[in-house]
């Protein structure tokens, strides 16, 4: 499964509206509710289906035969943030796209380029790096599809859209008047970190309590969050000084080895996590 954008960007009024109609519509999405979903949407067919397909691999929504359910990630963004105002709703977006290994472009785009406020590059040269990355891998994606599906991560990602204000990607314009992009180093503070180490840790050891840093660090957990090695380092060293966190999790260093101890690895850990950050309301925009 890919991230099928069908080159459109998710917005917050397309998540306000699904989080709002699916509880009573899980059948929406279906071919027999075209109609009304583009009336409640405003949205075409393509359109529809992007939606859907961000949604799905955000881990947002789930299907159910022909129906599309809610999950309890999503659930819970329901009762926190219904409108998709809150910094901490597209973190938990972003997170969960970047630790799904069947979101390709944007788990490719943001866990292999790294965010060193570098060079920068045109949509092209993305979409190059993007397709390379398949053909080394040995799937066979035609460079239109790379395209079309990286054009709806660009757009979410563009000044005044939902995922801009996370500081994950900065714009400017060439010489000849095209846009160039590059990976913007940022500044998450220790809960994001702390969620999305435990987020990868799910998504890719699930059951192992005690994972070596570097093995976390080459699945891509800094450059998903804009930050260098250095940094998530530094930033997880602090978890002794968060009581909360710190039962949950710990870091460990000892000699020139650091490694992640997770004390309750589990997805109702990480909802519970998400939820607390909605209580504390403190994630900002960048």
């Amino acid at each position: 499964m890919s991230l099928d954008t069908q080159q459109f960007g998710i917005s917050r009024f397309w998540l306000s509206v699904a989080l709002a109609e699916l509880p009573s519509r899980p059948d929406i999405f279906g071919s027999s509710q075209l109609k009304a979903a583009r009336k409640c949407f405003l949205a075409g067919g393509n359109q529809l289906k992007a939606i859907r397909s961000w949604l799905t691999n955000a881990d947002i929504v789930k299907s159910a035969g022909r129906q599309v359910l809610l999950t309890k990630l999503g659930e819970l963004v329901s009762t926190k943030d219904r409108r998709g105002r809150d910094p901490w709703t597209w973190w938990l977006f972003h997170i969960h796209l970047c630790a799904n290994r069947e979101a390709y472009p944007y788990c490719t785009f943001f866990t292999q380029l790294d965010a060193d406020g570098g060079g920068w590059m045109t949509i092209d040269e993305v979409i190059e790096f993007l397709t390379k990355t398949l053909k080394e891998s040995a799937v066979a994606v035609e460079r239109g599809s790379v395209e079309s599906y990286f054009r709806g991560v660009e757009l979410a990602f563009r000044p005044g859209a939902s995922l801009y204000g996370l500081g994950l990607i900065e714009w400017r314009e060439d010489n000849a008047g095209g846009q160039r992009l590059r990976r913007r180093l940022a500044k998450p503070p220790l809960f994001v970190v702390a969620y999305a180490a435990l987020a990868f840790q799910q998504a890719f050891f699930e059951n192992q309590v005690t994972i070596e840093m570097r093995v976390l660090l080459q699945k891509g957990l800094a450059r998903a969050l804009g930050l260098r090695d250095a940094d998530v380092r530094e930033t997880l060293s602090h978890l002794n000084q968060d009581a909360g966190l710190s039962r949950i999790m710990q870091y460990k260093q000892v000699a020139n080895l650091d490694s992640m101890q997770f004390v309750e690895p589990s997805e109702l850990v990480l909802r519970r996590l998400a939820a607390q950050a909605y209580a504390q309301g403190e994630i900002q925009w960048q």
